[in-house]
């Protein structure tokens, strides 16, 4: 993009530039498909082949296993390749893997077998395209664009977890769960067409990556670059700690809504679509408060508000309106500030990265940040039988801190603009 192209770019609105429109939704069908699956997809294992408690808690871990296993090396050789490839590539064969359900179950040939593996198979696919997804904006866009791309972008994301799930609950009603999850093959496949439209989106090359260099090395070259450049190393650090400690709440938020404050069921969907609504609006807002408050700030108010959030959650009092009432603005709040630091997060990392190490240095992070996950989860619930349920919300909005701390004493809360460096 030469400076007279990128000039152009900054005076037109995103939603004018084909490629962007073209690749955000691409994006959002593959975020809905994605949610309307983790609805779909146990409830086949539950209704449809009864499966055990064991059977539905390992069908769900097998989702998660290719994002730890994976991650790295999907960067590496992400780097190599035509990332719209990637991406066109991982929604057409995610659309063809969840096809294979419906069909099964038609042919009265579904077993749990089988969902284990298209669980393993699509999360793996999921890892090739969410590592490529981050690498696409420095590409489309200039610097300066980024911060307002990456909260389009993640408006998509939340706009999905918002209407995903419960489109997901009247598929299921209405065609039963292993034909709902034909919905979830037209989104893959409508994500894939859509990213047909935009533009190539090549790796960049250097001098000294003519000759590719092995696996091994490039992976070794991504977590190198993430260790030695400090502002993606605290950038690790705080995503790391802010999903520890988020999994810890979410982990027992449910069993607290329920069993805490005796919360019926109709009323923690009350609770959980508020959160949505804060998400949405975090994510609306995420770009035009990094411009104005800058970087760095955007991203300690980002995690102050999960932090604040939780622990709004964490003083609910028992009862029929009060609990409700202040659960609600706790997960309004929660929610809220997570798209902020979201997409503060993904923009420090892009200004910092040359575009030749983007997708491992994506990768190498995905694989720290979701490290941290299964943690947080089992802490939550050793908190929470050590303690109580309520002792381990409060736990969790205490740890929430710790990550502000960091931001606070680290050179990102100086960041106030947004020129790529492409280096530490």
């Amino acid at each position: 993009m030469t400076m007279a192209d990128a000039g152009r770019e900054r005076q037109r609105s995103l939603w004018r530039q084909a490629s962007f429109t073209s690749f955000w939704g691409s994006q959002a069908a593959s975020f809905l498909g994605t949610q309307v699956t983790m609805v779909a997809l146990p409830l086949t294992a539950v209704a449809f082949l009864h499966a055990s408690a064991f059977e539905v808690g390992l069908l769900a871990a097998l989702e998660r296993v290719p994002f730890v296993l994976l991650s790295l090396p999907a960067g590496a050789l992400i780097d190599r390749w035509d990332l719209r490839r990637v991406l066109v590539a991982s929604a057409v064969l995610r659309a063809v893997l969840i096809l294979t359900v419906p069909l099964a179950a038609a042919l009265g040939l579904l077993t749990i077998g089988h969902l284990y593996v298209i669980a393993i198979l699509v999360g793996a696919l999921s890892v090739f395209s969410d590592v490529a997804g981050l690498s696409v904006l420095p590409v489309l866009l200039p610097p300066d664009r980024l911060a307002d791309g990456n909260g389009k972008l993640e408006a998509g994301h939340s706009g999905a977890d918002v209407l995903g799930p419960g489109l997901g609950g009247l598929l299921v009603q209405v065609l039963s769960a292993p034909f709902a999850l034909l919905a979830d093959a037209l989104a893959f496949a409508v994500s894939g067409l859509l990213m047909l439209r935009v533009r190539p989106v090549r790796p960049a090359v250097t001098a000294e990556q003519d000759e590719p260099a092995s696996l091994v090395r490039q992976i070794r070259e991504g977590l190198t670059f993430v260790v030695r450049t400090p502002l993606l190393l605290w950038n690790a650090v705080a995503a790391c700690l802010m999903n520890l400690f988020a999994f810890v709440f979410l982990a027992i938020q449910h069993l607290y809504m329920i069993n805490t404050l005796g919360m019926a069921p109709a009323t923690v969907g009350l609770v959980l679509a508020a959160g949505g609504v804060g998400g949405v609006l975090g994510s609306v807002v995420a770009g035009r408060l990094i411009e104005r408050a800058g970087l760095g700030r955007a991203f300690v108010l980002g995690g102050a508000a999960v932090a604040v959030g939780v622990l709004i959650a964490a003083v609910a009092p028992h009862g029929a309106f009060a609990g409700p009432a202040v659960l609600i603005a706790g997960y309004f709040v929660y929610v809220l500030g997570g798209p902020v630091f979201n997409v503060a997060a993904i923009t420090v990392r892009q200004v910092v990265t040359p575009q030749q190490l983007l997708a491992r240095t994506n990768a190498t992070m995905r694989f720290f940040i979701w490290s941290s996950i299964p943690i947080g989860a089992l802490l939550g619930g050793l908190l929470a039988t050590a303690l109580s349920l309520r002792g381990s919300v409060l736990v969790a909005g205490i740890g929430l801190l710790l990550p502000l701390a960091v931001l606070w004493l680290s050179p990102i809360r100086r960041m106030s603009h947004m020129e790529r460096t492409g280096a530490a």
